[in-house]
């Protein structure tokens, strides 16, 4: 082999041995690597007992994948009065694209974001403080949320106070079981959510509680207690009727059936009970047990209550 021969074989090999580095390192390489910016806030689904005039947590940290929020400090949080829409951002997260289904909502256990005990706590409608007791106070939050390859993920914590809190049996009040717990907080990233609300008309209850399903899923028993004592425990977010108004924010695109629940104080003891469902129907076209909802969209109903189911 003379030497031009040489130094062309030598270069073909080179270069096949590079393309053959290039393909293993590219198939290798894992994908999503890069981050994007997930603002994270904490928003609340009404709880539905009279006696509470406010609910306060002490968030201690949020995690997804491992990763916490970054520079989080102990804060405080009045989450009854998040309602309706109303958020309050907690951090940033730098996240890699895709689904994330490991999420965990830390709660303070010890003290609260001034250093007072109890760190997380109700204060009831006479203005008395009792703490909210909980067995564990990490919640491994039973949903998941997709990051977008965008610069605009929010990831809103929903969480349900109304399946999340109960009585204690003497007169104190604690957190569900934890398993319950994890079902009682959503995670939604805003890019992909949107808001279903309305006006009802014909409604004579002292309060009306809208529950929100997705398609298929109420039974009948759902207006039973389960074994925490939370009714409706299925339902995929609820909001009261405030006036004549509605709004159900933050909901995933797909499909969902509404029902209206009434509440009256049955036996005069100045708590309100669940009398009963509520036949309702639309003044549109539009069903109550079928309601798409998709990204960035508004459903907008006129609800027209007819009477109670059964009677």
């Amino acid at each position: 082999m003379n030497f031009k021969n040489f130094i062309r074989s030598s270069f073909l090999i080179l270069a096949s041995v590079l393309i053959v580095s290039c393909t293993i390192d590219e198939e290798s390489s894992p994908s999503g690597t890069e981050k994007y910016n997930t603002e994270v806030a904490i928003t609340d689904a009404p709880i539905d007992d009279a006696n509470v005039k406010a609910v306060f947590i002490t968030v201690a940290d949020v995690k997804v994948d491992g990763v916490s929020l970054q520079g989080f400090q102990k804060t405080t949080v009045e989450i009854s009065s998040l309602t309706n829409g109303k958020t309050q951002t907690l951090g940033n997260l730098d996240l890699a694209s895709g689904a994330k289904s490991n999420i965990v909502l830390v709660l303070a256990s010890d003290t609260d974001a001034s250093g007072n005990a109890p760190a997380n706590y109700i204060v009831t409608a006479n203005n008395e403080t009792k703490a909210l007791v909980t067995s564990a106070n990490e919640i491994k939050v039973n949903d998941s949320f997709n990051v977008e390859e965008a610069n605009d993920n929010r990831m809103i914590l929903d969480f349900d106070l109304r399946k999340a809190i109960v009585t204690d049996g003497s007169a104190g009040y604690k957190f569900v079981s934890n398993s319950e717990l994890s079902s009682s907080v959503r995670a939604v990233n805003t890019i992909n959510a949107g808001t279903i609300s309305g006006t009802v008309t014909g409604d004579n209850s002292a309060k009306t509680i809208v529950y929100a399903y997705k398609k298929g899923t109420f039974t009948a028993s759902e207006s039973q207690a389960n074994g925490s004592g939370v009714h409706f425990a299925n339902a995929v977010s609820s909001t009261v009727v405030s006036g004549s108004n509605f709004g159900l924010h933050f909901m995933k695109t797909g499909d969902y059936a509404l029902h209206f629940a009434s509440y009256e104080d049955t036996d005069n003891d100045g708590s309100l009970e669940f009398k009963g469902l509520l036949e309702a129907t639309t003044a549109s076209e539009l069903s109550l047990l079928n309601l798409s909802v998709t990204a960035n969209s508004q459903v907008s109903l006129s609800v027209i209550i007819t009477g109670f189911l059964g009677l």
